[in-house]
């Protein structure tokens, strides 16, 4: 699957001799993409989240920051899960504990960025808030990954990624997508100007009524009630039509029957044919 002297194998080859660790696994297919894309110089690379990414990350980088909870109290520990691999780099690796939301604000971005992985929390604002601290740091070429893109959250961010100038997108593997920041002027983290972004130019206007489920709700169930009410006239327009054909047939019934007994008694008269 993997070559034998890749990372991605030794990793794996651990992986297999433990249990899973608390936040889960990165598929390896998804280590050996971020083995083989990532740019052959690493001066310093990051990522929320931790795991066999951070053991990977640890040993193609000079410098690793992990921005990820501290949970060696717990079983089946992430952080446990790096640390006690015989190939992690510890000298390599820096912990910044805590939840993501409180660190990544706080953290002094000294140098580029030239590789960033974003797997920390998925509940929403949390993927864009983390891309938001991370993106300006992001040096011409370096490599953004975006795991879990199959969660509506993320896939949010990953198609706005996908159309903008900043991003070319590289590679997608599995649920994981892999962009390379291009020479596009970094979007400024303080201004607007919304109608810049391709994202924004491709959709505006969005349609109110229509993008609001309850509103959009309301006017289905208008329609519906349009239209069963319209075929509520109908079946009644048909209805009241099948009562006046019956009423004239009984009208005609009524008359031959009567005729026949008056043709009984007077005779078969012309008036009574």
């Amino acid at each position: 699957m993997f070559r034998a002297d890749s990372l991605t194998a030794r990793i794996y080859e651990y992986e297999r001799s433990l249990s899973d660790h608390r936040s889960g696994t990165l598929d390896a297919h998804v280590l050996r993409a971020m083995e083989e894309l990532a740019p052959s110089s690493i001066e310093w690379s990051m990522e929320t989240g931790c795991g066999k990414s951070t053991i990977l990350l640890s040993n193609l980088s000079a410098r690793h920051v992990v921005f990820a909870y501290d949970d060696r109290n717990h079983a089946n520990s992430s952080v446990h899960y790096y640390a006690n691999c015989p190939i992690f780099k510890a000298e390599a690796t820096t912990l910044v504990a805590g939840a993501t939301q409180l660190t990544l604000p706080r953290f002094e971005f000294s140098q580029p960025i030239d590789f960033a992985l974003l797997d920390g929390p998925h509940g929403y604002p949390f993927p864009e808030l983390e891309y938001y601290y991370v993106y300006p740091h992001l040096r011409t070429g370096a490599v953004l990954v975006v795991d879990d893109i199959h969660i509506p959250t993320i896939h949010r961010l990953y198609s706005f990624l996908a159309e903008d100038e900043m991003f070319e997108l590289l590679h997608v593997e599995r649920t994981t997508a892999f962009f390379r920041r291009t020479e596009a002027p970094t979007f400024s983290p303080l201004g607007d100007g919304w109608e810049l972004q391709a994202y924004n130019r491709r959709r505006f206007p969005i349609d109110a009524a229509a993008a609001d489920p309850e509103r959009s709700n309301q006017a289905e169930s208008s329609q519906e009630l349009a239209q069963t009410r319209a075929e509520l006239a109908a079946a009644h327009a048909e209805l009241a039509g099948q009562r006046a054909e019956l009423a004239w047939w009984k009208h005609a019934a009524d008359e031959r029957r009567l005729k026949r007994r008056l043709a009984r008694r007077l005779g078969e008269w012309p008036f009574l044919k």
